[in-house]
């Protein structure tokens, strides 16, 4: 069999140099540049048609699926090979040591926003097709790259690709946008608002979070003037910037931002801010969803439930907004759960403890792969083959990929065993992939499309 090791260094910096002119597009969702052909604004588009405009230099079929995909068709006859990858980011939030759109390189490890989520796993599958091509392995087979422009709101893009467009289910498929080796259990999601009136007292409004699967790491509030509560603030060292311009009070509470799928690696500013309010104003309203914010686990009301495959079950609140004048508080929630909870019976405890109304945003069930199915079975084979990490273990996550939305697809890599700390940093600032993993990447995605290409 090939070295596909040797042939990825030959690919390096051209892919490299792919990646890093990939990076510098903000395809961020813009709901204001929103249009027919870019349902998802214009950075979008203008990535999807970055991923277009390499599939024609390499010669391959193209179709931009009217905006919310592009699709990259490679060969002609045979079972099809899927991977679907995704050209959206999340926003840039938070303190960067380099611009997030300006790739920056230093000593061998590239950051900026996309590097790792999930612009750096799909140029790299890109250029193993590539490779599989100029080197004759791309043969009795096909392939197709999907990348879609929604995946971090949720998926509408492939839900588009394959009901709408009536994309081709692939034989075999993977998604580049999780771990090594694999992942072949994923947690069921749910999306909800939360809703309850109420008077918040001196609090005119409120607004935080940027996305529902991370966690709020600023929220700003709005009181009426008050020099104590200042002093409150800063006597307590609560984390905030305070901005006072009488009659209004500004106060940004700080937190840290997290993936949905581990809320409690982030601190929730809403869970600071209700905390300061609450106490010093005598809110009950706030101080009784202090605890019940900061319980990822959903222990304080009873939602804690623990699968034997995925685990432990994850609340995250991520937006939160106040509004005085119709007395609106609202806050989603990002709930993750194994295959033994009970989703429904979990969210009747949240309303009875908290007093909101849950309206269901979105929803995917669970994903349980055999682990001695064929498609699990090669892509593990061609992942120690290629790291010669020979006692890896697939693996089980409470983050949702595209496996969920692609029949017959698992996610396979791209952040390796040794550098988890890579995936805290995907919805993070400062995001980055080395360029030793980065080819890497190549090699594995390689040989593991080649070896699904003439599964018998």
């Amino acid at each position: 069999m090939a070295n596909f090791k040797k042939l990825a260094k030959g690919y390096e910096n051209k892919a490299v140099g792919s990646l890093k002119e990939f990076m510098k597009i903000n395809s961020v969702y813009d709901a204001s540049t929103v249009r027919e052909g870019a349902p998802y604004g214009a950075g979008v588009r203008k990535a999807l048609g970055f991923v277009g405009r390499v599939g024609k230099e390499f010669g391959w079929k193209v179709n931009y699926v009217d905006g919310y995909c592009t699709e990259l068709t490679i060969g002609e006859e045979g079972p099809l090979i899927g991977i679907y990858g995704h050209s959206d980011v999340v926003p840039a939030t938070g303190k960067w040591t380099n611009p997030p759109f300006q790739p920056t390189e230093k000593d061998g490890v590239i950051y900026g926003r996309g590097a790792c989520d999930d612009k750096g796993p799909l140029v790299a599958a890109i250029y193993a097709v590539k490779l599989l091509q100029d080197a004759g392995l791309l043969k009795g087979y096909r392939v197709k790259i999907v990348s879609g422009g929604d995946e971090e709101r949720g998926s509408s893009c492939l839900d588009y690709y394959f009901n709408k467009f009536k994309g081709e289910h692939a034989k075999y498929g993977f998604t580049p946008d999780a771990d090594y080796p694999l992942i072949y259990a994923e947690k069921g999601m749910r999306g909800y608002n939360l809703t309850k009136t109420v008077d918040l007292g001196p609090v005119t409004a409120m607004d935080g979070g940027v996305v529902s699967n991370a966690v709020c790491d600023a929220l700003l509030v709005t009181l009426k003037a008050d020099k104590k509560f200042e002093e409150y603030l800063k006597s307590n060292n609560v984390p905030c910037d305070i901005l006072s311009n009488d009659p209004i009070l500004m106060v940004r509470f700080k937190g840290k931002s997290a993936h949905g799928s581990t809320p409690e690696k982030g601190i929730n500013a809403a869970a600071i801010a209700f905390k300061a309010i609450g106490e010093f104003y005598k809110l009950d309203a706030l101080t009784s969803l202090v605890d019940v914010i900061k319980s990822c686990d959903g222990s304080l009301f009873g939602g804690n439930n623990v699968s034997k495959e995925l685990g432990v079950s994850t609340y995250n609140y991520g937006i939160i907004k106040y509004e005085k004048r119709s007395k609106l508080l609202s806050m989603s929630l990002d709930y993750r759960f194994g295959e033994e909870a009970n989703p429904d019976e979990a969210i009747k405890k949240l309303i009875e403890k908290t007093g909101f109304e849950a309206t269901l945003k979105g929803y995917h069930n669970h994903l349980l792969f055999d682990k001695k199915s064929p498609l699990v079975a090669t892509l593990m084979k061609a992942y120690k083959k290629e790291t010669f990490d020979l006692f890896a273990k697939p693996l089980a996550i409470g983050g949702g990929t595209y496996a969920k939305e692609a029949p017959n697809t698992v996610a396979f890599g791209a952040v390796f065993p040794n550098n988890r700390e890579a995936q805290g940093n995907m919805h993070s600032p400062d995001e980055f992939i080395s360029r030793a993993d980065f080819v890497k990447d190549i090699a594995i995605y390689a040989r593991a499309i080649y070896m699904l290409g003439n599964l018998k």
